[in-house]
């Protein structure tokens, strides 16, 4: 089993994709001052479930298929090209 020290966690984080962070602030801020709530206030329907489990099924397929999406047997994960560091 693998041991991080809170250092290695800290440089982890600090070595995150910014931009991906600043989308997220941007959007979350967007969202307040528009008035719209970041929680939930229901749960979601069997069709809302099945439509959205759909929309993503068929969004990483297409990536797969256009190369957008890279599968990394190395370390065992999906990357994404256009957030990937050089």
């Amino acid at each position: 089993m693998r041991k991080l020290s809170l250092q290695d966690i800290q440089n982890k984080l600090i070595n995150s994709n910014p931009d991906v962070n600043l989308a997220v602030a941007k959007f979350r801020e967007k969202t307040k001052e528009q008035g719209w709530s970041l929680s939930r206030n229901r749960p979601r329907s069997e069709d809302e479930t099945k439509a959205l489990n759909y929309l993503a099924r068929t969004t990483l397929r297409e990536g797969l298929r256009s190369g957008t999406i890279v599968y990394d047997k190395a370390k065992r994960v999906l990357r994404i090209d256009q957030y990937a560091r050089s």
